[in-house]
């Protein structure tokens, strides 16, 4: 359950992300990116996008949750959506600069082959639809995705790291690299991970007390075996507690996001550097990427003036933005719609006849 896992984000087809600021002036700016204000509307879409798709799925309680101990989910989604925002709006001026570019035909095309997955022009307004999503947003945020995807793959091939770097790499960090086979017991409290700990060290049975404490059932009715795994399969921690662990140790209690975790380990071989080059270069290559991203944020001077840490009111016509509406919602609301009309319908009809009624009694007493 600790293996490294990838958060996707619980915005639909990855259309209601950000949406690239247009240069001018704002009064009411979310921030500023080398010089072009990103308007709070913006910031209001890409907030209220996350808002109603994680909501859709998990309730309105999945917002105060504390995701990371100290800050609720909604107060995250701030953060994510200004940051997304400032941050294309920095590698699409950086894009600019480079000379990288995405054409509207790119972008219909890309459009084109979602709505054939879809199954049509038809079925993919009918999703736009359902997902409250304008089109207007959807071909903007594809562009902007597009022209960040574009841009990344540019710079990425500028910055790929030389066999000599990769070697040095290898041999300045060759603990780092491993096959191993561990055991472990998980549990959420340090207090207890001490104690089991102590109990092992005095010679109790780690397989025992995995079985009958540590929450991790899966590995808990084998005795808290992992099997065998390679380094950069566990999470940075366990990996790490890994790399500096000797076969037999029993290591301290161990903090992840998961738990505490009292690791043993039953065996450890170095890999040959064949095995783990391409690991190497595409770490690296991630980091220089990473490092060059913070100079180009440096160097647009971002400012933010929306406070994340505040909850956010919503101005009324965006708090629908990217709300998803499930096919029944939908035929009851079209229903409820459709009935109000015809109750219109017939109101105004009545009044039109009122009126009649009422010229046809003037015309009599003029007569």
């Amino acid at each position: 359950m600790f293996l490294k896992k990838f958060s996707k984000i619980a915005v639909t087809i990855a259309l209601a992300g950000s949406l690239v600021a247009c240069s001018g002036a704002h009064k009411d700016a979310a921030a500023k990116v080398g010089g072009v204000e990103i308007p709070m509307a913006d910031f209001y879409k890409s907030y209220a996008a996350r808002v109603n798709q994680l909501t859709s799925m998990y309730g309105e309680g999945v917002l105060k949750n504390k995701e990371d101990g100290k800050k609720t989910t909604e107060e995250l989604l701030r953060e994510q959506a200004i940051t997304d925002l400032t941050t294309t709006e920095a590698l699409k001026q950086d894009a600019e600069k480079s000379k990288i570019t995405v054409s509207d035909g790119e972008v219909n095309k890309r459009l084109d082959e979602i709505k054939a997955q879809l199954g049509g022009e038809e079925a993919f307004n009918k999703f736009l639809k359902e997902n409250g999503l304008p089109k207007e947003y959807v071909a903007e945020n594809m562009k902007n995705q597009m022209l960040v995807g574009k841009y990344t793959q540019e710079k990425l091939k500028e910055l790929e790291p030389t066999e000599e770097e990769v070697k040095k790499q290898y041999e300045d960090n060759k603990d780092s690299y491993y096959k191993a086979k561990a055991s472990h017991i998980l549990v959420d409290d340090l207090k207890q991970a001490n104690i089991l700990r102590k109990k092992i060290l005095k010679g109790e049975d780690f397989a025992k007390l995995a079985k009958e404490n540590s929450k991790d059932t899966g590995s808990a009715q084998n005795g808290g075996s992992l099997g065998e795994f390679t380094s950069g399969q566990m999470v940075e921690a366990f990996d790490k507690e890994i790399a500096k662990m000797k076969v037999g140790d029993i290591s301290e209690p161990i903090k992840t996001q998961f738990g505490y975790h009292i690791i043993k380990l039953e065996d450890k071989k170095p890999l040959e550097f064949d095995a783990v080059k391409d690991q190497i270069k595409a770490q690296l290559q991630q980091e220089k990427f990473k490092d060059y991203i913070d100079k180009v944020k440096k160097h647009a001077k971002i400012k933010i003036y929306v406070n994340t840490s505040k909850e956010v009111q919503l101005p009324e016509e965006y708090k629908n933005f990217g709300k998803v509406v499930k096919e029944d919602q939908a035929k009851e609301a079209n229903a409820k719609s459709e009935a109000a009309n015809n109750n219109a319908k017939k109101e105004n009809a009545k009044a039109n006849a009122k009126k009649e009624n009422a010229k046809a009694e003037n015309k009599k007493e003029t007569k």
